[in-house]
């Protein structure tokens, strides 16, 4: 029988080499696809003080660099509002769009103003990417979270499970989410995993982009693991030459 225990081929620099180049694929493939993405994070859907009509909506960026909006869209599964987003959303930014003019939001101009009313019963909100994917959905179609329609409290997202009313009327647009109302009657409330939103502020995937990071993370995996079979087979295959 031959003696194989000299044979070390996971010491021999050249496997070392591909092992460095597999797990730093890996990585990059890896962080890209848990890369977090733009998300709704607060809902003036009853208005403001001075109208009901001073209706918000403001969206998050999560990640560290600056995302063109260009082609994405923000609507409400009945079509009203549909809004065609513009411009660039900087890396952990706000993004604020006004409903019918800049003046909706005293004192702080909109990034893009935009036409047609939420229903104060509830709406069904879906951002969606240039592509068409599904980025964030809040699925507020059987009522909203919350807010309230009477002191004008906006509807703020605490984490991927939670949203809760504003501590203050007017919420906190182009700014950090306040610390919520903690009156006893209006506590943050806790969305059963249905209807959680498919992206947060502490980073989760779209379930639209699941199927794509498996892949990405699957397949440099597999490329580098046949690599180093192949490479192994064929060293075992020369060294059994030569003894």
């Amino acid at each position: 029988m031959k003696d194989l225990s000299r044979l070390q081929p996971t010491h021999h620099p050249s496997v070392g080499l591909f092992l460095i180049i597999g797990f730093s694929c890996l990585a990059f493939f890896a962080q890209a696809a848990n890369s977090p993405e733009v998300i709704i994070n607060e809902i003036a859907w009853m208005g403001g003080e001075s109208s009901y009509n001073d209706e918000w909506i403001e969206l998050y960026n999560n990640s560290d660099s600056p995302i063109n909006l260009e082609g994405w869209i923000l609507k409400v599964a009945d079509g009203t509002p549909k809004i065609n987003l513009t411009g660039t959303i900087a890396g952990k930014s706000f993004y604020l769009l006004e409903r019918t003019d800049d003046n909706t939001v005293p004192d702080i101009p909109a990034d893009q103003i935009y036409t047609g009313a939420l229903g104060n019963t509830g709406e069904r909100l879906e951002l969606y990417d240039g592509s068409g994917n599904l980025i964030d959905l809040v699925n507020c179609s059987s009522g909203w979270f919350a807010g309230d329609n009477k002191t004008k409290q906006t509807m703020e997202m605490v984490d991927s499970k939670r949203w809760q009313t504003s501590q203050n009327p007017g919420g906190t647009p182009r700014a950090e989410n306040s610390p919520g109302d903690t009156s006893d009657y209006n506590p943050p409330i806790t969305l059963p995993q249905e209807q959680a939103p498919l992206a947060t502020v502490n980073t989760q995937l779209p379930e639209s982009s699941k199927p794509l990071s498996v892949l990405l993370i699957a397949s440099p995996v597999a490329i580098f693991s046949g690599i180093i079979i192949l490479f192994l087979k064929r060293k075992v295959k020369i060294y059994n030459k030569n003894v």
